[in-house]
């Protein structure tokens, strides 16, 4: 009897640990299952594995952009409804996202990229996310008074001695001048080129000496520019992916003229990924009233660019003769001879629409492009 109770009681035990452990265990397996099934990822990893799927959709479909400044996009949720990416209701928990990826093909124009780069930009808007895009961040510095960015007709232009327009390209200190109206942000860099050089050296049959000739297209400066663009140490190969080319006024400019105008434009050089500053450009980032000259000593005044250099060449020539160019000299746009030599700050373009990783265009925390 005894032996017969005792075998009943473990049978109880039995029973009433599976009943005890047997929901335990299906609390942790759902838990299991549900971690597994919450592995999100933010809105910024999804960011690159769009453009992974994207990569992979356009050499499966209609191939990579070929030209110079061609570009395709791919909306997502095409890239969604061809399985290339997982939806961002599976991989961020939010099914109300939009976006697309765009790919453009700079620096084609060179023969030294061997066919240039392929820049990709994601572009995502959630609910609680919007991809940080360095034009929305311009905008917000608007402005009619003051210290800020300007808008000029079509153009943009950062005005006065105080602004946020700082930049940090692939480790290079860079300042916003202005933005086109296709979007195309114009940079200088704010570190000048360490080397002295003229800006041409050829024989001048017309003053009968080595005075240089003042045709930029074909000019000794253009073809440092472009060692410069193709030193990775200037330039490194990842930043060039996000460089785009710009066609760029080469207006050369009438001594007696000191008109600053508009951003019109009589004489281009086609697809130039790195240029000089323009006079224009420079005139136009003072804020002084009696700035209406690029001429005007006054134009260094509440200027933001006269700290760039205190000997700088542009790229305008003098129209008057054959043989002279502009430079600024401590803040103020003089003329002469091509064959003089100066330092020079570097000009690149980018698309607006890059991401910003970090910063809000302030010296101490410029903006961060990667």
């Amino acid at each position: 009897m005894v032996e017969a109770l005792k075998k009943i009681d473990k049978k109880v035990l039995i029973i009433v640990g599976i009943i005890i452990l047997l929901p335990i265990l299906i609390i942790v397996f759902l838990a299991i299952i549900q971690a597994c099934g919450n592995s999100k990822i933010t809105p910024e990893k999804y960011e690159e594995r769009m453009i992974e799927a994207a990569q992979n959709y356009f050499e499966d479909t209609v191939g990579l952009p070929s030209k110079e400044g061609e570009t395709r996009e791919v909306e997502l949720s095409t890239l969604v409804g061809r399985e290339y990416i997982k939806s961002t209701g599976d991989l961020i928990g939010d099914n109300t996202c939009l976006g697309s990826v765009t790919v453009r093909r700079n620096g084609s124009t060179v023969s030294e990229n061997k066919g240039g780069y392929l820049n990709y930009i994601a572009n995502l808007e959630c609910k609680d996310y919007k991809t940080n895009t360095l034009i929305n961040n311009l905008m917000e510095d608007l402005t009619t008074t003051g210290s800020g960015l300007y808008q000029l007709n079509n153009y943009y232009v950062y005005k006065g001695d105080e602004v946020n327009n700082y930049v940090k390209f692939f480790d290079k200190n860079y300042r916003i001048m202005n933005i086109d109206e296709n979007g195309i942000v114009k940079l200088i860099k704010a570190e000048s080129e360490s080397l002295d050089r003229y800006w041409d050296n050829k024989y001048n049959i017309d003053v009968n000496d080595i005075y240089g000739k003042n045709i930029y297209a074909d000019s000794a400066i253009l073809k440092y520019l472009m060692d410069d663009y193709n030193n990775v140490k200037v330039i490194s190969n990842t930043a060039k992916e996000h460089i785009v080319s710009k066609d760029v006024c080469i207006d050369s400019r009438d001594l007696n003229n000191g008109t600053i105008g508009d951003y019109s434009c009589s004489t281009k050089l086609e697809n130039q990924v790195i240029s000089l500053i323009d006079v224009t450009d420079y005139a136009k980032a003072s804020l002084d009233m009696d700035c209406n000259s690029i001429y005007s000593k006054s134009c260094r005044n509440y200027n933001y660019l006269k700290d760039l250099n205190l000997m700088s060449w542009t790229l305008n020539a003098v129209s008057n003769n054959t043989y002279q160019v502009y430079y600024l000299s401590n803040g103020i746009i003089r003329s002469q001879e091509a064959s003089k030599y100066h330092n020079y700050n570097l000009v690149i373009y980018i698309d607006g629409t890059e991401k910003i990783v970090s910063g809000d265009g302030t010296f101490e925390a410029p903006y961060v492009i990667k």
